[in-house]
């Protein structure tokens, strides 16, 4: 048949991309028509999935594992609408990649190599549709917190330890329960947060937010000197 081309060798794994992606969008759409929202169920089932807690190694650039979850837009967009735009973007070019190499080589590339560029494709597709669904979809502005109110939050390092010149992740869970990570650095040369160690947000630079010792931590250090 014309169409057996989707499914022969080294194009399955994108057509079945495809058939996932509209699988979703069909399960969300009979969702909403029921009153079930399928990205709603996903997101509670998922709560930290702005952020999973794995640990890495971060630089002193912020740079890192919560660098890249935040590149693809993960935790501020609704997750089932990043997937389907990946899946979208990785299917589709994986496709059309695999039909230029037809038109050119009169074959198929092997699945894998074209798997490469595909899901750097995806994931552009992830980033760029997450910042415009993160932009423009309506949010409900009672169940979340602006950048804005994370100062005066008090924070817990979650990986490595923050100095003066050299962030560190941290991470704090708001009044509605959704947990953010952030990467802060002290404010002051002579402050440093060990991991599991708090601290309070006063400030932020770009993509840093400054941090000082709350009262708990300015407590037990004088209990420290004294004892």
């Amino acid at each position: 048949m014309a169409m057996d081309w989707l499914f022969a060798d080294g194009v399955a794994p994108f057509s079945v991309a495809l058939l996932l992606m509209f699988g979703l969008g069909l399960i969300e759409i009979i969702g909403l028509m029921i009153g079930v929202s399928a990205s709603s169920s996903l997101h509670h089932m998922t709560p930290d999935v702005d952020h999973p807690h794995i640990h890495v190694d971060v630089d002193a650039s912020g740079h890192g594992f919560a660098s890249v979850l935040g590149w693809l837009q993960i935790g501020r967009a609704p997750f089932l609408i990043l997937l389907v735009l990946f899946l979208l973007g990785f299917g589709l070019s994986g496709i059309l990649l695999q039909q230029l190499c037809l038109y050119l080589l009169g074959h198929f590339a092997h699945g894998g190599l074209m798997a490469v560029p595909s899901v750097l494709i995806g994931a552009s597709n992830m980033h760029i549709g997450g910042r415009l669904a993160h932009r423009y979809l309506p949010r409900d502005e009672t169940e979340s917190i602006s950048t804005e109110q994370f100062i005066g939050q008090t924070v817990t390092i979650t990986v490595g330890e923050a100095r003066f010149g050299h962030p560190a992740e941290a991470k704090f869970k708001d009044q509605y329960g959704h947990t953010h990570y952030v990467m802060v650095e002290p404010d002051e040369d002579n402050y440093r947060f060990a991991e599991s160690e708090t601290a309070l947000i006063i400030r932020q630079e770009g993509q840093i937010y400054r941090v000082v010792p709350n009262i708990d931590h300015l407590i037990a250090k004088t209990r420290n000197l004294s004892s």
